[in-house]
């Protein structure tokens, strides 16, 4: 029996400087309805890649035309004011760094047990527990909302399926601790080994005799533990308490009768433009205002668990004649309360109409589809979700206005809005119906986004393996292995992320978006080798004569090969808006079936995922409400190399411990370039209108795998 205790006592001190200075851009898409405000005086954009006699052409990327208005008008659309403080809550001078110390303690105990129950078995088995202290800040600057917010989703969601808004204020009060204990952490693991002795038989020549085969097996259980990085990404990106901003919301400005301030150059102070308020000492608690500004802010996610691990294997390896051993094996995991994004506060997807039993997915999807089919208004039919929770005939004057605005039904003037304000962009259409219906049925007011890290994801991962080892005496050594993988999760990250960006993009079904990782490689050779050349002392060959073996012998040649099949690539960002997420926008779906090119562009230049860009680009269709879109559907090309280096060790003829040696080595030897990178994923066009063209880079590879080659050479004397 074995028992023991690993005990580790951290702290983590920081010195940040990024929260110290305010910043401002000219974000296109922070302008009234998502920057469609500044297009819309342009009129009917025209058609792809006209020719202009000028040497250039014009494209109607709606995005690049939103973007270079931007710019010309030259205005702070988005912009951010930070500010620090002091235990005492009094505020720091703009540029002050902030210090920070973040602290945890962590004891495993463990014990276990080798049973060797004859010389051919062998069982180990053991229980290892883990308790871990909530990360925390030793000075004293925690602060954390007073309602863990995976528990406020939860009641936003249940509130919604009634037809209730559940908008509580969020509260941030000081805490001692970020998150809650886990106490639940006991860790069990098995492993056998057995190797036997069959004698001269079938099963002796498989198992091998003289006990040269082995049989393994294992299961373990662990847990993650939250790293400092998770409190450190809190601190830094959490937005109120003694590090907090402010940034304007989207939609705050337009090109009429609110315009945003004009950029007045470098060095422009932030904190005296609009809807900035310099706060005074902080005070506890803190809350945003309810004043439906929309913002875009994130936190953590108080009920956090620890992440848990199943590991298992199966593995039979066998001693071969002439120092060759062979190892095959199946490897399994399957991961847990993994940590992933998701918004706290989403527009409620599921709000839905008592009387009919109709959701906002249902009728707004409906909307959609007709929209992409360019329906005329005339056709929509009534839907029970707009009719019946808004006043009859109301929603015409309210978003639409204009003649005849009173003789519309609330659907079609809802359809009216996507099809020739917003498009696909259906928060921002909620946003709309909240602000100008008189009814707020779907937004939390204090924000249009909350992304919090919560322990809700989960991952399998399932592999075989083929090794084979070559140990011939000291002159040769090979090792060749391949696996054959493959990883699914729900989304793919790390705790180093913003939890806006490893996000379920709708937390109403967790699952939507599972797909094979993001770092998924189906098939992965490596093979690597070390030959001692049969020729000088000590050799097969030219073992006499030190002339022979100062020219011939000592020389050595090595290699690392590895090839592995493409990385996964999504399918492209959702062509219109936000239909589901205020903040991240969708990716599109399919409609057609679509593979990646396996000629890579047909010799094209430049190099294409696909072999006709604009089918590719209509095989998709914008995001639906509620939708994510397709994820890691393609694949980019494979990627390989060949290193090889050359070497040779003289010994020094006035000592044997003195020795000289060359070695010449070059990576990439082929100078293989494999690309990656595809541009021309962010598109403004709905794909499946046949009169609409992808932009001229749609599905361009833009860079290479790895390195081109290169050689060094180096020359070594040791004594």
């Amino acid at each position: 029996m074995q028992f023991g205790t690993n005990i580790r006592v951290i702290r983590n001190r920081r010195t940040e400087y990024g929260a110290a200075f305010d910043s401002g851009v000219t974000n296109p898409f922070f302008y009234q309805s998502s920057g469609n405000v500044l297009i819309s005086p342009v009129g009917q954009l025209p058609s792809a890649q006209q020719p202009s006699g000028a040497g250039y052409t014009i494209t109607s990327n709606a995005d690049d035309l939103k973007a270079a208005l931007a710019a010309v008008i030259g205005r702070l659309s988005q912009y951010t004011a930070r500010f620090n403080f002091d235990l005492n809550g009094k505020p720091l001078e703009a540029g002050s760094p902030v210090f920070r110390e973040f602290a945890t303690e962590e004891y495993d105990f463990y014990g276990q047990d080798i049973w060797k129950i004859n010389p051919s078995l062998t069982v180990t088995y053991g229980l290892r527990y883990g308790l871990s202290k909530p990360v925390y800040e030793t000075q004293g600057f925690m602060a954390a909302p007073n309602i863990p917010l995976g528990e406020y989703l939860r009641r936003r969601i249940e509130s919604a399926s009634q037809g209730i808004n559940y908008v509580e204020p969020i509260v941030v009060n000081k805490v001692n601790h970020l998150y809650n204990w886990d106490k639940n952490n006991f860790q069990p693991r098995v492993g056998v080994a057995w190797s036997p002795d069959f004698g001269d038989n079938l099963l002796g020549s498989f198992f091998g005799h003289n006990h040269k085969g082995v049989l393994r097996g294992g299961f373990a259980m662990t847990n993650d533990y939250f790293g400092q990085q998770l409190a450190a990404t809190f601190n830094s990106q959490n937005t109120l308490g003694f590090a907090s901003s402010q940034t304007v919301s989207a939609n705050s400005f337009n090109v009429t009768t609110r315009p945003a301030p004009p950029f007045t150059g470098f060095g422009q102070a932030i904190r005296p433009l609009p809807l900035i308020t310099v706060p005074g000492d902080l005070a506890f608690p803190q809350q945003r205002p309810a004043d439906n500004r929309r913002r875009i802010e994130s936190s953590l996610d108080g009920s956090l668990v620890s992440p848990t691990n199943y590991s298992w294997n199966l593995s039979f390896e066998r001693e071969l004649p002439h120092g060759l051993v062979i190892e095959t094996a199946y490897i399994g995991r399957a991961a847990r309360h993994l940590l992933a994004g998701r918004d706290a506060v989403q527009p409620n997807l599921n709000f839905t109409d008592p009387k009919s039993g109709q959701t906002w997915i249902d009728a707004a999807t409906i909307l959609e589809i007709a929209r992409a089919n360019g329906t005329p208004a005339s056709a929509i039919q009534p839907l029970p979700f707009f009719e019946n929770l808004y006043a009859p005939g109301t929603l015409g004057c309210a978003i639409v206005g204009g003649a005849g605005c009173a003789a519309l039904t609330n659907t079609q003037a809802v359809y009216l809005n996507a099809a020739f304000s917003n498009g696909n962009d259906w928060t921002s259409i909620q946003d709309e119906l909240d602000a100008l219906s008189g009814r707020r049925y779907f937004y939390q007011p204090q924000y249009g986004a909350l992304a919090v890290y919560s322990t809700i994801a989960a991952s399998d991962y399932h592999a075989g393996t083929l090794s084979i080892r070559e140990r011939f005496k000291d002159a040769l050594t090979l090792d060749f292995n391949y696996t054959l993988s493959k990883s699914m999760d729900d989304v793919s990250g790390l705790q180093t992320d913003a939890p806006f960006t490893p996000f379920i993009l709708n937390a109403l079904a967790l699952k939507q978006q599972r797909a094979v990782s993001d770092f998924d490689v189906r098939h992965l050779v490596n093979a690597n080798a070390i030959w001692q050349l049969p020729f000088g002392r000590g050799r097969k060959w030219l073992s006499e004569g030190g002339v022979a073996n100062a020219i011939l012998g000592g020389w050595q040649l090595s290699s690392i090969f590895r090839w592995n099949s493409g990385l996964p690539v999504e399918a492209p960002l959702d062509f219109g808006g936000w239909p589901t997420n205020w903040n991240r926008r969708n990716y599109t779906v399919r409609i057609a079936p679509i593979e990646a090119n396996p000629n890579r562009g047909n010799g094209t230049t430049p190099a294409n995922l696909f072999s006709d860009p604009a089918a590719a680009f209509h095989s998709f269709r914008s995001g639906r409400p509620g939708e994510r879109g397709d994820r890691n559907i393609f694949r980019a090309p494979g990627f390989v190399t060949l290193d090889l280096g050359l070497g040779k060790t003289w010994s020094m003829p006035w000592s044997e411990r003195h020795k000289l040696q060359l070695r010449w080595e070059t990576f990439n030897v082929t100078n293989t370039q494999r690309l990656t990178g595809v541009d021309g994923f962010v598109q403004a066009l709905d794909p499946f209108q046949p009169s609409k063209t992808p932009t001229g880079s749609f599905g361009n590879f833009t860079a290479i795998q790895g390195t081109p080659r290169v050689m060094q050479f180096g020359l070594r004397y040791s004594f």
